[in-house]
């Protein structure tokens, strides 16, 4: 799986519109169907919140090229837009006191491939939820598809989906439960994420998922069944469920103020304006007002995006159908800001 690791995001926050951006002769209906034309991307769904409430869903294109159209509740592999959801389950345990953000994970969980490395003793969970575990992002990248430590976990940045599944170990070790149960349980019935899976579900209509496509357009990459739930990744949702959920992110979701500005505290530098929280990109300008919280996804045919802001609640969610997804970012977002300014 190929993973644009949050670059791209810092570079689009406040992307100036692009000359592909809509004149003012074309309706919104032809300016997104020309870029998916462009780009050779299916499908885009596209929604806005503003001031803490989903303004509008726009969905435009084929779940699948050349055959049906997109409804406007499309199921989408939302790729690593699983980690927010994932963080904002973990916080939540750690809101109930049922977790600890501190705690040794080896308490729970070592895995047999560092069980001889003292440094698994100091792995914890806030480690892993900003990306400083120290280990690479998939532990198959290695010769010899081990896991291992490459740094000490706290001592700095490193984009890692292994980490994830680490701590999701961890917590089902501890709870006794699978990581769909919780996730259901803790996130989707209190949100009412009603048409959100982790796992292939048999009340999921096919029909509505939003095959996965190439940069020519074309579907050439068969469409997984998920059978595992990860934390890291493939998460099945909609704009509509996925927008729920920021909402929570925004609202604290029932965490103590202390818990949530440490959501949304810096815990690891990434750039010069990026910090990784807890879950979340963290991006501040200095003539910004206030950051811009971000995350971004991307696997075979899909690209994925959120950005919101905490203090004036806006946000963009966008999810595409192909490997060009991520080129229609810059202009929807563009757009979506000029509109704001505009309003």
């Amino acid at each position: 799986m190929k993973k644009k690791i949050f670059l791209l995001t810092c570079l689009l926050a406040h992307l100036s519109l692009s000359s592909q951006t809509k004149n003012n002769r074309e309706t919104d209906d032809t300016w997104i169907n020309r870029l998916l034309s462009e780009h050779h991307v299916p499908c885009v769904a596209w929604g806005e919140i503003k001031e803490g409430k989903l303004q509008q869903i726009k969905v435009y294109g084929q779940v699948k090229s050349g055959k049906l159209a997109a409804p406007y509740n499309t199921l989408f592999n939302v790729a690593s837009l699983t980690k927010p959801v994932f963080a904002m389950l973990v916080l939540k345990l750690v809101s109930s006191g049922n977790w600890s953000l501190d705690e040794p994970l080896a308490k729970y969980w070592v895995d047999p491939d560092i069980a001889n490395d003292s440094l698994s003793k100091k792995l914890t969970t806030r480690h892993i939820l900003s990306h400083q575990s120290g280990f690479s992002n998939w532990r198959w990248e290695a010769k010899d598809k081990k896991l291992r430590f490459y740094r000490h976990p706290g001592s700095g940045f490193g984009y890692s989906g292994e980490g994830f599944e680490y701590l999701k170990k961890a917590i089902e070790i501890k709870f006794d439960k699978k990581l769909e149960n919780l996730m259901d349980s803790i996130i989707f019935k209190p949100l009412k994420m009603n048409d959100s899976y982790m796992v292939y579900d048999s009340k999921i209509d096919i029909s509505r998922f939003a095959h996965w496509h190439d940069s020519l357009g074309v579907e050439s990459y068969r469409t997984r069944i998920i059978k595992v739930a990860l934390a890291a990744d493939d998460m099945i949702t909609t704009i509509e469920d996925y927008s729920k959920f920021v909402v929570a992110c925004m609202d604290g979701f029932g965490l103590s103020k202390e818990l949530h500005r440490e959501m949304l505290r810096p815990q690891a530098r990434m750039n010069d304006h990026t910090n990784m929280g807890l879950g979340w990109a963290i991006s501040q300008k200095s003539q910004e007002r206030e950051p811009m919280i971000k995350h971004e996804g991307s696997d075979i045919g899909v690209n994925t995006i959120v950005q919101w802001r905490p203090n004036s609640k806006d946000a963009v969610i966008i999810f595409t159908n192909g490997d060009n997804g991520w080129r229609l970012f810059g202009d929807l977002i563009g757009a979506t800001l000029r509109e704001a300014e505009e309003k």
